[in-house]
C-alpha cells in the first residue's frame, strides 16, 4: 500500500512545459524530499499535489483514491507554504489553528478546542495561542504551520522551502523538530527544497528534478554512487562529480580484453568486468566521472596503492577549510583541466602552487555515455562493480516500485 502515487503529471503554462511526465511513490509514513534549482517545477508539483493547480495529464492517488480532480479544500493533505507558511497574520495562534479544523470538519467547538490544544503541544507552542502570528518569530510560524495542518488530521504533509526563510541555528533547531515531529506522527511528508543538506537530512529517499522532469529518486548513497546521468552528478554534492572527456582504446591482457581510456595526462586501464558494456557503446569517446572523495594523494599511496590505480603530477591551484576537511583545486600538468579533492589534512598543509602526485582508482569511475550523458556503469557501494539498467525514470513507475499500473 502507498500513502502517495503521482503517475506520468504533465503541465504546461501556455505554451511552456512545466512539468513532464513526473512519476513517483511516497510510502505509508516515509519522508520524501523534491530536490532541484530554482525553476526545476517544485512548486507547480506541490500545487498540482494539493489541488491549487490542475494538471494536463496524469493521475495522483492517496491512499489508494484518485483525488486527481478533487477540490483542494476536499483534500486530506496539510500544506505549509514558502510565504509566511500560509497564516493569517493578523490573527492569533488558536484562530490560525482552528481554521483548518472548520474547513475539514465543521461543527462542535468543544471537539475544535481540544484538537488545537492537542495540536499546539505537540509542536511545543501551547504557550502562543492567544498571540498574534504576527508577533511570532519565524521558527514559531512554522511550528504553527505545523500544527495547523496536525488539527486537520491530514493523510500527507506538503511542504514548500519552508525552512528557506529561518536564520541557521533556527533552522537547524526546526530541522531537528521536523525529524521528530514525522517520527511521532508517521504522517508521510513531501518536502520540496533547493538545499541538498536539507534533502538528506530530512528525507529517507530524494527525487532530483531539473527543468521540470524527476531525473532520479533514491537514497543519498544511490544518488552520489550511482547518478543517472551527468547533470544528477555534477550538480550534487559538495563538491560535485569531476567529469573528464576522453576517448577508449581496446587492449588486451593477461585476463581478457580491457579498455584504456586517453584523456590527455591521464590514461587510466578499465577493470576487465566494464569490457562488456563499452564493447555495446559503439563510440570511442566516453566522459569519466570521480568523485572528490576517492582521490588519493600521495601521501596516502604507500598504505592503500594498488598496481590497477593510475597515478599523475598535479598543482593546487586553490585550497580552503570545510567542515573538518580540505578542499583543494586542482590542475593537471599541460592542461587546463581542473578538478576538485577532498583530503583529511589541516588546510595549512595543502598549499597553493604545491606540487604532488594523486591516484586514480578506475574501479571507483562513474561512466557516462557521450551523447545522451545517461550512466553507463557505476562502483556499487555495497556490491562491488554494477552496470546500470538506464535511467530509472525511463521505465513505467510500478515496474520501478513494485506499484500496481492504473487502470
Amino acid at each position: 500500500m502507498y500513502s502517495l502515487e503521482v503517475y506520468g503529471l504533465t503541465k504546461h503554462f501556455g505554451q511552456t512545459l512545466v512539468l513532464k511526465d513526473v512519476s513517483f511513490s511516497v510510502l505509508p509514513g516515509e519522508s520524501f524530499a523534491v530536490l532541484g534549482p530554482e525553476g526545476s517545477g517544485k512548486t507547480t508539483l506541490l500545487r498540482l499535489l494539493s489541488g491549487l493547480e490542475v494538471c494536463d495529464q496524469g493521475r495522483v492517488l492517496l491512499n489508494g483514491v484518485e483525488i486527481t480532480r478533487t477540490p483542494s479544500s476536499e483534500r486530506s493533505i496539510a500544506v505549509v507554504l514558502q510565504n509566511r507558511y500560509g497564516l493569517v497574520p493578523h490573527l492569533n495562534v488558536a484562530e490560525n489553528l482552528s481554521m483548518s479544523f472548520r474547513v475539514g470538519a465543521g461543527g462542535k467547538k468543544g471537539m475544535m478546542r481540544e484538537r488545537v490544544v492537542v495540536a499546539a503541544q505537540a509542536l511545543h507552542i501551547q504557550h502562543t495561542l492567544e498571540r498574534k502570528v504576527s508577533t511570532l518569530s519565524e521558527g514559531d510560524q512554522l511550528r504553527v504551520a505545523l500544527a495547523r495542518g496536525l488539527v486537520k488530521r491530514p493523510q500527507l504533509y506538503l511542504l514548500d522551502e519552508s525552512l528557506m526563510q529561518l536564520d541557521t541555528p533556527t533552522r537547524l533547531a526546526v530541522r531537528r523538530e521536523l525529524v521528530e515531529f514525522h517520527r511521532s506522527n508517521q504522517i508521510p511528508f513531501v518536502y520540496m527544497t533547493r538545499d541538498q543538506p536539507e534533502a538528506f537530512a530530512l528525507a529517507e529517499r530524494v527525487a532530483v528534478m531539473n527543468n521540470g522532469e524527476v531525473l532520479q529518486i533514491g537514497t543519498r548513497a544511490e544518488l552520489f554512487y550511482t547518478p543517472a546521468t551527468l547533470w544528477v552528478a555534477q550538480w550534487l554534492g559538495f563538491p560535485p562529480m569531476n567529469t573528464i572527456r576522453g576517448y577508449l582504446q581496446g587492449t588486451y591482457q593477461p585476463d581478457g580484453m580491457h579498455y584504456r581510456i586517453w584523456a590527455k595526462s591521464m590514461a587510466p586501464l578499465l577493470p576487465v568486468q566494464w569490457t562488456g558494456v563499452l564493447s555495446d557503446l559503439q563510440n570511442p569517446n566516453i566522459i569519466v566521472g570521480i568523485r572528490p572523495e576517492d582521490i588519493l594523494p600521495e601521501w596516502e599511496l604507500a598504505e592503500k596503492w594498488r598496481p590497477s590505480f593510475c597515478a599523475v603530477k598535479v598543482e593546487v591551484l586553490a585550497s580552503e577549510w570545510n567542515q573538518g576537511k580540505t578542499l583543494a583545486q586542482l590542475q593537471l600538468p599541460h592542461t587546463e583541466d581542473r578538478f576538485m579533492a577532498v583530503f583529511d589534512i589541516p588546510h595549512d598543509q595543502v598549499k597553493i602552487g604545491q606540487v604532488f602526485t594523486v591516484a586514480f582508482d578506475p574501479e571507483r569511475f562513474c561512466l557516462f555515455h557521450p551523447r545522451t550523458e545517461k550512466l553507463l556503469y557505476a562502483p556499487s557501494f555495497t556490491t562491488g562493480l554494477r552496470r546500470s539498467t538506464g535511467n530509472p525514470i525511463s521505465r513505467h513507475l510500478w515496474q520501478n516500485y513494485r506499484l500496481d499500473p492504473p487502470r
